[in-house]
Formats: C-alpha cells, structure tokens, sequence
C-alpha cells in the first residue's frame, strides 16, 4: 500500500497523540497470534481502559523522536504493537502477563511507566505483580481510616463495659433490696 507524504505525515501525527495521551505504553509483538487471539487481547485491555495500535517502526520512530517514548526505540522492531493507558499501567501489565501465560509466541518487548521508567520485556512481569491503582487507593484509604477505626472500638469497648458494671451493680442492688422486703 502506497501512501502519500501527506498521508504518513497524519499517520505520524495520530501516533504521536496516542504517545501524548498514554502516561505508560508497552510495546509488543503480535506475530503469530490469529486475528482472534488479537481481538480477545484487545477485548481484555478494553475492559480495563487500556487500548492497543499495531504502527509501522519507521513512522512509531518519527513520532516519537524529542519525546520521552523514544527511550523505548531501540524495541520498534518487526511487527509491533503499542499497548497504553491513561493511568494505570499495573493493571494493563496484569492482562498482558495474564495473555502471555496462554499465547507462547506473544512477545512483551518493553515498556515506559509514567512516561519516565524504561522496562524491559522480562520486568513487566514485576510490574504487573504490584497492585493496581484502585488497590493501591483502598490500601491508602485502609491506613489512613485504621487509627479513627481502632480509636473508635476503644473508646466503644470502655462504654459498653462501664454499661456492663453499671448494669451487674444495678441487678446487685435490686437483688439486695427483694431480699430485705
């Protein structure tokens, strides 16, 4: 297919605003999966807000060239696929380690997180072991709350025993005063 200069220079601009939009990107291979084993991968990282762009390396390379995805150049090689996310690059990692655990020939090459941390193909595996963005905000949320929560239960647990002896002292004194009547 021939295109014209005008039209690889759209191209060029439609790669660089999917680099410019993702905070974190992986780049792999897709060589030797079937068109259904392509459009499962996409469907799983949809689910998650995580898109996938098969570019061609020459145009990927013009693209990112003064950006900070040219780190992850020297991996636009063969058939080549961009994986990315707005924001969170954990769990595109899980779906991506998860696929590659059942397609041998799936290639992970390399990835960018927060548009700053080079990783290669072997680490992604490391990062999809850490919790995802909604995990890491509950854990937050868990710390911050777990001091009122434990503060609450003591000064609870101190009312409901002072409501206890008051009660045991209140039967005592209502036992007393049957057995004098």
């Amino acid at each position: 297919m021939v295109r014209t200069r005008s039209e690889k220079d759209q191209l060029v601009e439609s790669i660089r605003e999917v680099f410019e939009q993702a905070q974190s990107l992986f780049l792999v291979s897709l060589a030797g999966l079937s068109s259904n084993d392509v459009n499962k991968l996409r469907r799983t990282l949809r689910r998650n807000g995580a898109h996938v762009r098969v570019v061609k390396n020459r145009l990927a390379k013009r693209a990112a060239a003064d950006g900070p995805i040219a780190k992850v150049e020297q991996w636009l090689r063969g058939p080549t696929a961009v994986v990315f996310h707005p924001s969170d690059a954990v769990a595109m990692a899980k779906d991506l380690v998860e696929f590659a655990k059942d397609h041998p020939q799936f290639e992970l090459r390399a990835g960018l997180l927060d548009r700053s941390q080079v990783v290669a193909g072997g680490q992604v595996k490391a990062v999809a072991e850490l919790p995802t963005l909604d995990q890491a905000r509950a854990m937050l949320l868990g710390m911050i709350t777990a001091p009122a929560t434990q503060l609450l239960r003591v000064i609870n647990a101190s009312g409901g025993q002072l409501a206890r002896v008051l009660d045991a002292r209140r039967t005592q004194l209502d036992g007393e005063a049957g057995a004098e009547g």
